[in-house]
C-alpha cells in the first residue's frame, strides 16, 4: 500500500512538472513571438525613418534638378520674355500660354511705352494687378535696386481700362470685358499731378508717390 501510495505521489509530481514545464514553455514563446514583433515594428521604423530621409533627399535633388534647368531655359533666347527668377507659377503659366490656355495682356502707361504681362484666360483684374505688380517689381529691381511702393496706394490713385471701360472690380473676370490674347489695357490715373507733387513735399509715403510719377513720366 505504501508502494503504490509512493508511486502515486511520484507520478503525480511528474505530471505537475511536465505541466509547470510546458507552462514555462508556453510563456517562453509567448515572450519569444512578442520580442520578435517588438523587433519587426523597430525595422518597420527605422525603414520608415530611411524612406523619409531618402524621400527628403531624392526632393531636394529634383529641385536643384530643376532648378539648373530653369535657369538653362531662361538663358535661352528663343525663351527672353520668361522672368529672371521664374517661380514654377510663372513657367506654368508660359506653358499655357503657348498650349492657349493662358494669354498675354500689353499694359500701356500713361507715357505711351507698354509691357506684357501673362495670365491666365480664366484671369480676374485682381491678377492683373499682381502681375502688373510683379512687373513693375521686377523693372525696378533690375534698374535701382528694391525699393518699397504702397501698392494700395498705386491702386488707389491708378486704375485699369480697356476701351473705355474702367476695371474696378477685382473679382471680375477679364474676359467679361472682352479682353482675349494680345489684347492692351491702359493705366488711368484718378489723382491730379499736382496732388501728387504735394503729397511728395508734404513727406507722404516718397516710394509711392514716385511710382505714382513714374507712370505719368516713366
Amino acid at each position: 500500500m505504501e508502494v503504490e501510495v509512493k508511486i502515486h505521489s511520484q507520478s503525480k509530481s511528474k505530471k505537475m512538472e511536465i505541466q509547470c514545464g510546458s507552462e514555462s514553455t508556453t510563456d517562453l514563446k509567448k515572450q519569444m513571438q512578442k520580442m520578435e514583433m517588438m523587433e519587426e515594428e523597430g525595422n518597420r521604423n527605422r525603414k520608415g525613418e530611411v524612406s523619409v530621409e531618402e524621400g527628403y533627399r531624392e526632393n531636394k535633388i529634383k529641385k536643384a534638378r530643376l532648378q539648373s534647368m530653369l535657369v538653362a531655359l531662361v538663358d535661352d533666347p528663343i525663351l527672353s520674355d520668361v522672368p529672371k527668377n521664374p517661380t514654377l507659377s510663372d513657367v506654368d503659366t508660359l506653358i499655357c500660354l503657348e498650349l492657349g490656355s493662358a494669354m498675354r495682356i500689353s499694359v500701356l502707361k500713361l507715357d505711351a511705352t507698354a509691357f506684357d504681362v501673362a495670365l491666365m484666360n480664366s484671369a480676374t483684374v485682381k491678377d492683373l494687378k499682381v502681375a502688373i505688380k510683379k512687373k513693375i517689381n521686377d523693372m525696378e529691381q533690375s534698374k535701382m535696386g528694391h525699393r518699397h511702393i504702397s501698392w494700395k496706394h498705386v491702386w488707389g490713385n491708378f486704375c485699369l481700362s480697356y476701351h473705355n471701360d474702367k476695371l474696378l472690380d477685382d473679382n471680375a473676370a477679364l474676359q467679361d470685358f472682352g479682353i482675349r490674347n494680345n489684347s492692351q489695357v491702359c493705366i488711368l490715373f484718378l489723382m491730379l499731378r499736382s496732388r501728387i507733387r504735394i503729397g511728395i513735399r508734404r513727406g507722404g509715403d516718397t516710394a509711392s508717390f514716385m511710382a505714382l510719377a513714374s507712370f505719368l513720366d516713366a
